[in-house]
């Protein structure tokens, strides 16, 4: 099978560390891959997909709305052939005038609740591109396929869930849950609103201060970065928060921390939570979105309300028991079995197959 995976760019995120898990599954499953980037972005990611011998085609996008794209890819589809034309984000609109009276199957990934994935606007092409042209949409999990259901007006039969999923022989498994000379916190993840970074620090600035051995770590950028390191200024915790910015290899920060910590408002299926579990990590995460249909409450993590009382006392409940900390870490190390790029790879394939490729004119 030829396959084609579209995406707005390869910055160093979730959604884009799940397209390059993707191809490199379907790859190893046998099948021919070719990656389309709106605009020409190298990172560690990139490098990762080349180095697997899969092209990655660059179309140079401009800021705004660029019509030049749909001309570009079209060439690209047509030249190429592919049996599938998958994409992910914003750019369904764009690969669907591209592939039009060309005989593609057309699958998309919605990578976060369908309220929040696209503007009013993009909401309403996808519905229409949903519900009369053929193109599948897949949730990452059973709480985004209920919204695609809500926003879309689609029957739950017509939209698969597939897991995301990792190269779970990248993961730095810990064997150790002894507490050391410092009890390392670890976030991973873009500073906006929705991570709730702000909620993170203000709890830690209390639990800093009744435990002096715990430092913050913060892995990522992002438009609220420099606000959360005034916060921490402010709040007097700025010698015990550090701010790693973005990191291509998370797994040694992973194997190192004591527990990973998730306070979003709302996710999708976070890529960082799949990563922490392949650890071995003990995981605090808000008990919203997709996370619950990832993590059982008290088995495999601590799934709290994104308030601070909640956040220290699942810090707390973590900090003084190594018993829990092992338990937990040990079987979200189990639990991440489900989310193996292999077995992501071989659910899209029969997503790909059960598609429709009919002709669209």
């Amino acid at each position: 099978m030829k396959i084609i995976q579209v995406m707005p760019d390869f910055g160093l995120a979730g959604a884009e560390t799940m397209v390059e898990n993707l191809s490199c599954g379907l790859v190893a499953e046998g099948h021919d891959v070719l990656v389309i980037s709106f605009f020409e972005l190298h990172t560690a990611i990139t490098e990762r997909i080349e180095n697997r011998g899969i092209k990655i085609e660059y179309l140079g996008k401009k800021r705004g709305f660029d019509p030049s794209i749909v001309s570009k890819m079209r060439k690209i589809i047509k030249a190429y052939q592919p049996d599938v034309i998958h994409t992910h984000r914003y750019v369904l609109p764009y690969a669907f005038l591209a592939s039009m009276g060309l005989k593609a199957k057309r699958v998309h990934t919605v990578h976060n609740v369908a309220q929040k994935e696209q503007t009013k606007v993009g909401k309403n092409i996808n519905r229409v591109l949903f519900r009369h042209f053929n193109v599948v949409p897949v949730a990452l999990s059973e709480e985004i396929q209920k919204t695609i259901q809500e926003v879309y007006g689609l029957p739950i039969s017509r939209v698969p869930v597939v897991f995301n999923g990792i190269d779970l022989s990248r993961c730095i498994v810990k064997e150790s849950y002894a507490r050391k000379d410092t009890f390392t916190v670890l976030h991973i993840g873009r500073f906006m609103d929705v991570k709730n970074q702000e909620l993170l620090l203000r709890s830690f600035a209390w639990f800093k201060g009744q435990y002096s051995d715990a430092r913050l770590q913060l892995l990522g950028d992002g438009e609220l970065k420099e606000n959360m390191m005034q916060l921490a200024g402010q709040l007097n915790i700025a010698d015990a928060v550090e701010f790693a910015g973005l990191q291509s290899n998370v797994y040694p920060w992973l194997h190192n921390a004591d527990v990973f910590i998730l306070p979003s408002k709302f996710e999708g299926m976070p890529m960082t939570l799949i990563e922490a579990m392949g650890t071995g990590l003990p995981i605090i995460a808000s008990n919203v979105g997709g996370i619950p249909d990832m993590l059982t409450d008290q088995k495999d993590a601590v799934l709290i309300e994104p308030k601070e009382d909640c956040v220290i006392s699942a810090l707390e409940l973590i900090y003084f028991d190594e018993e829990k900390r092992k338990y937990l870490g040990r079987n979200a190390r189990d639990r991440s079995a489900v989310f193996s790029e292999k077995t992501m790879a071989k659910r899209y394939i029969d997503v790909y197959i059960d598609a429709s490729g009919e002709e669209v004119l």
